[in-house]
């Protein structure tokens, strides 16, 4: 089959599917029902059969069939393009009931390009390559050779085929197995390699009939695509061609392996989805729940962080917001890597013992703090933190707490490119008297985390998954050590392999930059798409391009509603509205009130 699109069968065909939804859920609703999603989901343990829609939406087939009918009557060519659409995914029944459909089918919910090619069929694939194609779907040289004559209907793009004709073996020649009248004729209609336009009908003189001509002219070596020549090129498959050179025998095969492709990896039962239309899949419980927390954005309140209140230092310290800003903007305009930092400050904080500022707090002779606990060695941005609260204590002694400093600090330093405040921060927290190194490990999310690990962890601290996928977007401003991921480039399964689930190219480019034997002190951005110094949703079209560098991002994939919402996050307006309320979210985590905490006077120490 041909490899393209056929956008407008799409549309045509969606008309049926409206008809049958409308219909079939009026149907079930009028019986007592719950809609056609309902009934169809229930209890007929992942098999197709026939009248599959005999009690839920008895007219199923015949809507389809009279929609289609219409359509074809009127658009010859359409029975090749819905055949073809089947061929490459969907279902059809056009001109008579040429074969029995078992329906039950489910529809999925990923579509790929990348995965197009790799799956369908070439028109330049030789016998080797075609019959191994059609086997990892289960079908057999004979389905190979009988689905083949679906190009009995239908047309074929020059580009396909031009090779064949002027530059075969790359000296200009044309293709020693095509008919030369034939070839001729072909150069009449697609004068040059790159008119990717003109059309021809696969079966010279009967393309808009569904018969056996396809095999008479593939006999007369006129078989349009190498692909179709191929068929030719295996003793096995050309004695199959012969007997489809009889009409009945070719119809009644056809059907049986119309049958077995149309059976080939489908979803039933529970798995899957019936779309409501046809091009989009269902709005899942995690984008209502996207949506919806945007839609609620400027009321929602922080609930872990109830007590925390705009203006909090109104009266007792009005400079604050000022401060906090005109310090922080001043070393990042001198540094832009601080933005990145002092997010990751606030994050490492708040994941501990709640937003409290203990990351702060120096080791002493009996405690070693949380600071000093490995996935905090690389953190920094002290002191711009002490920088402010010097200032704040000049202005304001003992009122302002280091922990809203860390808030307000990680909020500006993002803020800085964008020139205006990204999120609100609430204030009012308190100061923690207690920092333990032991604690970091079992609370704070690893690298190489997976999908259910990381769920859990956001989970203890009240943040679900969107805040889970939206906040991983902070990597989009945040550079690495070759360390971390070096496993994922070299020694994944302890084979010497590389993660599977790493772009291939990418991981090339992570091995210049991070040979063996590793330097402990290169960097990477943790954005490829040199935006590294950017708050933006590269980091997702990252993602989605297997180009997440640490386990715990590809682990964003390995879910379908976290990957379903690294979709939607691809877009920059919405992936800044969701975060600024996740990270406002996060902000509220554990934080101490009057009596539970203080106002320390140096942030790196408890208050004697």
């Amino acid at each position: 089959m041909e490899v393209g699109s056929e956008v407008e069968v799409v549309d045509q065909f969606a008309v049926a599917v409206i008809a049958l939804v409308v219909v079939c859920d009026v149907a079930n609703r009028e019986g007592g029902g719950r809609g056609v999603s309902w009934v169809l989901g229930l209890g007929h343990c992942g098999e197709l059969r026939k009248n599959f829609y005999k009690t839920t939406c008895r007219h199923a087939e015949q809507i389809v069939q009279n929609i289609t009918w219409k359509h074809a009557a009127s658009n010859l060519a359409l029975p090749a393009k819905l055949l073809r659409m089947h061929f490459h995914d969907c279902f059809v029944r056009f001109n008579r009931s040429m074969w029995e459909v078992l329906t039950g089918r489910r529809d999925g919910n990923i579509s790929r390009a990348s995965e197009a090619l790799t799956n369908i069929p070439s028109p330049f694939a030789n016998f080797t390559t075609l019959k191994q194609s059609f086997a990892s779907k289960n079908l057999t040289v004979q389905d190979l050779v009988v689905l083949s004559g679906a190009h009995t209907i239908g047309v074929g793009h020059c580009n396909l085929f031009s090779n064949r004709l002027y530059n075969f073996t790359g000296k200009g020649d044309a293709d020693p197995s095509l008919n030369s009248t034939y070839a001729a004729f072909l150069k009449t209609k697609c004068q040059s390699l790159s008119d990717t336009t003109t059309t021809v009908d696969m079966d010279p003189g009967s393309s808009v009939t569904f018969d056996n001509d396809y095999f008479t002219s593939l006999k007369l070596q006129k078989g349009l695509f190498q692909s179709d020549a191929a068929l030719l090129t295996n003793k096995g498959s050309s004695n199959i061609v012969n007997e489809m050179l009889r009409s009945g025998k070719f119809f009644t095969e056809f059907s049986q392996s119309m049958k077995r492709m149309g059976a080939i990896g489908v979803l039933t039962g529970s798995s899957g989805e019936i779309r409501r239309k046809c091009n989009r899949i269902k709005m899942r419980l995690s984008f209502v729940v996207l949506i919806l927390s945007l839609v609620v954005l400027r009321t929602v309140r922080v609930c872990n962080g109830g007590q925390l209140k705009m203006m909090y230092y109104r009266r007792s310290c009005p400079s604050v917001p000022f401060i906090a800003r005109n310090i922080t903007w001043s070393n990042v305009a001198a540094n832009p890597s601080l933005a990145a930092k002092l997010l990751r400050l606030h994050y490492h904080d708040c994941f501990v013992r709640g937003c409290d500022a203990s990351i702060l707090l120096d080791s002493t002779q009996n405690s070693t703090a949380e600071k000093a606990a490995l996935p905090n060695r690389s953190l920094s941005g002290y002191d711009v933190i002490d920088e402010i609260k010097t200032k704040l204590e000049e202005e304001c002694p003992g009122v302002v707490s280091c922990a809203d400093i860390v808030a307000l600090a990680a909020r500006d330093a993002v803020s800085f490119q964008f020139q205006r405040p990204m999120w609100q921060v609430l204030m009012g927290r308190k100061d923690g008297k207690f920092s333990l190194a032991s604690e970091v490990t079992g609370n704070l999310p690893s690298s190489s985390a997976n999908f259910t690990t990381l769920l859990g962890q956001f989970a203890n601290k009240g943040l679900d998954i969107v805040d889970l996928v939206t906040l991983s977007g902070a990597h989009t401003i945040v550079v690495t050590h070759c360390a971390l991921f070096a496993r994922r480039l070299y020694n994944f399964t302890g084979h010497g392999d590389a993660d599977p689930s790493l772009n291939p190219d990418y991981a090339a480019t992570l091995r210049t930059i991070c040979p063996l034997p590793l330097n402990t002190n290169t960097t990477v951005d943790m954005d490829p798409d040199q935006s590294s110094l950017s708050f933006d949703s590269h980091y997702f079209k990252a993602l989605n391009q297997k180009k997440g560098l640490f386990l715990s991002d590809a682990a964003l994939l390995t879910d379908s509603n976290s990957a379903q919402i690294a979709q939607v996050l691809q877009n920059g307006p919405i992936f800044l509205a969701r975060f600024a309320y996740s990270v406002k979210k996060m902000g509220g985590v554990g934080v101490l009130s009057e009596g539970d905490g203080e106002v320390r006077q140096n942030c790196r120490v408890v208050n004697v």
